[in-house]
């Protein structure tokens, strides 16, 4: 029985599974949009346009929407055969995990913690995300190197590296373009260096390619981007009805949509202009709250659990606002709930304070309603035709309003942070 309280055991049965878990992802499941995005890098590299073409993995299509500098940086992988480049891109993604849990014990004191409450940390961050690190596994997606990249960027924003920390930036804003939702806040948060030299770094890599296609061919594969872009933010509506974001949100409670399941989700009947109106407005009202908790404007954060606390909202609210947003899109939400995680095992020690009561139980209760709504809705749970029913009736996007109600409640405030410190 010691064997089994050995390090040589826990390692191993960790490194078996990642091992078996590789082999199916590479073996066994055949459709996935890395696919696609070799695809799209052999259309380049032959010199054709990638955009607005219905590229094939396995027996389903799908278009391809990142940059050419992408398609460019998979030219090494566009020969090889499909479990090789797979299991590459597999084994990346499980180093990018690993390394995304590392980065919470940067910004979260969490060695601090007690042995229990540590292992209890990492458990719970993992279940409450697990649902979409099994979808973007499943799907071959690039999620997670979008929100390492964002955490990684800022612990080198924190450390004062800050070339290293555009560059990085610039090139995950580069590659898919929601971690542009990063910007803003370097603005309001007075990071003006790292802005300015994030915008140069995204031009240069707009550019880049050029130095292996041709300054035309670059240009016309730019502006077939653009177009794509701009095409699916004009069509959110139609294209995201079945999406859990707000894009399909506020259309399937305004106006009529197809009903499924027997089950009718709209209470008005408004035009689809009228609600692009009010769908805008419910963006800017979420991202006017974002700033009332982000606090005083043109204040550098020097806390690192403040820090974080900022960059665990922008990342929580990134699938919600932007169109055109998968199920494993919300893998985002990993920050948020490492904070709210993180935050109530130290209220739990003081809760029965007068002053630190309220904090612990609003922020519980809606944690418990996000993790009910994001994780337990999930096929692996509830079944399939149950599932398909609550991602109809939009349970993870009611799950990441609570999530974000519960990132309010334990706002950061001077005097709750001295008794966390």
């Amino acid at each position: 029985m010691k064997f089994f309280n050995t390090p040589y055991f826990k390692y191993g049965s960790v490194l078996i599974l990642l091992i078996g878990l590789l082999i199916y992802q590479c073996v066994v499941k055949h459709d996935k949009d890395f696919d696609i995005f070799i695809g799209a890098s052999k259309l380049v590299f032959e010199g054709k346009t990638p955009y607005e073409v219905w590229l094939i993995s396995g027996t389903s299509g799908l278009k391809y929407f990142y940059s050419p500098l992408f398609a460019v940086l998979l030219f090494p992988l566009k020969s090889l055969p499909q479990a090789v480049y797979t299991g590459i891109w597999m084994a990346l993604n499980f180093a990018i995990i690993f390394r995304t849990f590392q980065l919470l014990s940067f910004f979260l004191p969490i060695k601090k913690l007690s042995e229990k409450n540590r292992v209890a940390f990492y458990i719970l961050c993992f279940v409450c995300s697990v649902r979409f690190i099994l979808d973007n596994l499943d799907l071959g997606q690039m999620t997670f190197l979008l929100v390492w990249g964002i955490l990684e960027s800022v612990r080198l924003i924190y450390l004062k590296k800050t070339i290293w920390a555009a560059a990085l930036l610039a090139l995950i804003t580069n590659i898919k373009i929601i971690p542009i939702a990063v910007l803003p806040w370097l603005i309001y948060k007075k990071e003006f260096r790292v802005f300015l030299l994030t915008i140069l770094f995204i031009i240069v890599f707009i550019y880049l390619p050029a130095i292996f296609v041709g300054f035309n061919f670059n240009n016309t594969l730019l502006h077939d981007w653009f177009l794509s872009l701009s095409g699916t933010n004009a069509n959110s509506i139609v294209d995201d009805l079945g999406r859990p974001s707000l894009s399909s949100l506020v259309p399937s409670l305004l106006m009529d949509t197809e009903i499924q399941f027997g089950v009718k989700r709209n209470f008005l009947s408004l035009s689809a202009d009228t609600v692009k109106l009010i769908l805008t407005c419910v963006r800017i009202s979420i991202l006017i709250f974002l700033t009332i908790l982000f606090g005083k404007p043109f204040q550098k954060i020097t806390n690192k659990k403040t820090l974080f606390y900022n960059i665990a909202l922008i990342c929580l609210v990134t699938p919600l606002i932007f169109p055109h947003q998968g199920k494993y899109s919300f893998f985002y939400v990993l920050p948020a709930y490492a904070f709210c995680i993180y935050s109530l095992i130290k209220l739990h020690s003081i809760k029965n304070n007068a002053n630190y009561k309220k904090i612990y139980l609003g922020a519980l209760v809606f944690v418990l309603l996000s993790f009910a709504g994001i994780t337990l809705t999930t096929d692996g749970v509830i079944g399939r035709r149950l599932s398909d029913v609550t991602e109809y009736l939009h349970f993870i996007t009611y799950g990441a309003i609570c999530l974000l109600m519960a990132m309010a409640f334990l706002k950061p405030k001077e005097r709750l942070e001295r008794r966390f410190l």
